[in-house]
C-alpha cells in the first residue's frame, strides 16, 4: 500500500523544488497580499498546464499568498506562509479573501525550477577534496539566507540535524546540550554552545538510522506523531523546530542505495528547500567508507560541487578525519569511532576518535556561520537592539 501511494501520490514531491527558473521573469510582488486557502489536498504544478510536472502538494487548509495569475485566469501562482511551497495551482480550487481581486493580479508565465532537471555547473570528478578547508573560510550567500530567516521568524538559537544514523546519534552534539562536555583548549567555543544549547540535543524529525536523501523528501517516511499529512521529514523538522541553521550530512547510506545522479538531484532539492525556508544549510562532507573508498570520494565530490553551485557554507569533515587512525572510522569501516572518554570531551587523545572530532569541527563551523551570518543579519535588521559578540 505504501508503495502504491508513493508511485501515484506524494512522491511527486521528490521531483522538484519550488524556486523560480533563472530564464523566467518572476511575478511582481504585491503591496496588498491576496490571501487564500485550499479545502482539499491540492497539486502544485511547475507551470499553469496539467501536462507539466507536479512539484508539490498543498495539504488541506494551507494558507497561501496569491502572487499572480495566468493569462486566462484559470491558474494562480501561490506560495505558502513559510515559503517552502511555491508554484501554480488551479484557481477554482482555492477559497479567497477577495475572489474578485484575482483579476487585478499581474499576469505571469513563470516556470518553476525543477531540481531533477537542473544542470550541474561543473565537473565534480575533478574536485580535489583536500583543497577545501575543514571550517568554511567563506560563507557565500549565508547572510542573505539568514536575513530571509529573520523575516520569516526563524529562531536564531536553534539548529537542526539533517542526515542518517551518524547524525541521529547521542554522541553527536547532544552532550553539549546536556552540559556534559570539557572544552580543554577550545574554550572560545563556549559562546556558540550557549547560543544553540537549547537545540543541540533535540531529536530531529529529519535525522534517523538508515535515512537516505530521497526518504528525507518523502512524506511516507515522516513521523506521524509529529508531522502533518503530506509533510516530508525535512519540512516537518523545519516547521517543528524552526531552525536558523541546518547541519546537513548525507552520503554514508546513499552510496549503498542511491545512484550518484539521483543523490545529486536529491541533495540539491534538500538544499533548495532549506534555503526557501530561510534556514542556512551548513553542508558537510561525510566520513569515508574503508570498503568503498572510491565511491565515498565520488559522493563527497558531489557534495562539494553542490555547495559551490549554491554558494553555501561547506564543512569538510572528510578532510578533518583523514589524519585520524582508520580515518576516524570504527572497526566496521563506515561508522565514526566512539570516544575514549565521552563525546563531549575535546581534550587530548579523545580527539583522535571520530565523534569527538566531528563535534569539534561542527561547533567551529557553527561558530563561523553564527558570527559571520546570523549575528550580522540580526544587527542589519535591528541595529538599535542587537549587539555583536566579541570574537576570540
Amino acid at each position: 500500500m505504501r508503495r502504491t501511494l508513493s508511485l501515484f501520490g506524494l512522491t511527486a514531491v521528490l521531483l522538484a523544488v519550488v524556486l523560480a527558473h533563472p530564464a523566467s521573469t518572476p511575478a511582481t510582488a504585491q503591496s496588498d497580499a491576496l490571501g487564500a486557502h485550499n479545502v482539499y489536498a491540492l497539486g502544485v504544478f511547475s507551470y499553469p498546464d496539467h501536462v507539466r510536472a507536479i512539484i508539490d502538494v498543498l495539504v488541506p487548509r494551507t494558507e497561501v499568498i496569491v502572487e499572480a495569475r495566468s493569462s486566462d485566469t484559470l491558474w494562480v501562482l501561490v506560495h505558502d506562509l513559510n515559503r517552502t511551497v511555491r508554484g501554480w495551482v488551479e484557481a477554482d480550487f482555492l477559497e479567497y479573501e477577495d475572489r474578485k481581486a484575482v483579476l487585478n493580479l499581474p499576469v505571469s508565465a513563470e516556470v518553476m525550477f525543477i531540481a531533477s532537471e537542473s544542470p550541474r555547473t561543473g565537473d565534480y570528478t575533478a574536485i580535489d577534496l583536500e583543497a577545501y578547508p575543514v571550517i568554511p573560510d567563506r560563507l557565500g550567500g549565508a547572510l542573505k539566507i539568514a536575513q530571509s530567516g529573520v523575516v520569516l521568524g526563524s529562531d536564531p538559537h536553534v539548529i537542526s540535524k539533517v542526515g542518517d544514523c551518524i547524525s541521529d546519534n547521542k554522541n553527536f552534539l547532544s552532550p553539549f546540550g546536556w552540559g556534559d562536555y570539557s572544552l580543554g583548549n577550545y574554550g572560545s567555543l563556549q559562546p556558540v554552545i550557549d547560543q544553540f544549547a537549547s537545540s543541540l540535543a533535540f531529536d530531529s524529525q529529519s535525522a534517523y538510522d538508515g535515512l537516505v536523501t530521497n526518504a528525507a523528501l518523502d512524506p511516507l517516511f515522516s513521523n506521524p506523531l509529529a508531522c502533518q499529512p503530506g509533510e516530508s521529514p525535512l519540512r516537518c523538522e523545519y516547521r517543528v523546530h524552526n531552525p536558523a541553521v541546518a547541519v546537513i550530512m548525507f552520503g554514508a547510506q546513499d552510496l549503498l542505495f542511491t545512484p550518484p545522479d539521483q543523490f545529486d538531484r536529491n541533495l540539491r532539492q534538500i538544499v533548495h528547500e532549506t534555503i526557501q525556508a530561510g534556514v542556512i544549510p551548513l553542508l558537510s562532507t561525510f566520513p569515508g567508507n574503508l570498503n568503498r573508498w572510491d565511491d565515498a570520494v565520488r559522493y563527497n565530490q558531489i557534495i562539494v560541487q553542490i555547495a559551490l553551485d549554491y554558494d553555501i557554507p561547506l564543512m569538510n569533515l572528510w578532510l578533518a578525519l583523514e589524519a585520524l587512525p582508520h580515518h576516524g572510522l570504527d572497526d566496521d569501516g563506515r561508522h565514526l569511532s566512539v570516544p575514549i572518554s565521552t563525546p563531549g570531551d575535546l581534550r587530548g587523545e579523545n580527539l583522535q576518535r571520530g565523534y569527538p572530532q566531528r563535534n569539534l569541527v561542527t561547533l567551529q563551523a557553527l561558530d563561523a556561520v553564527w558570527r559571520g551570518a546570523l549575528e550580522p543579519s540580526m544587527g542589519f535588521l535591528y541595529p538599535d537592539v542587537y549587539t555583536f559578540p566579541a570574537i576570540g
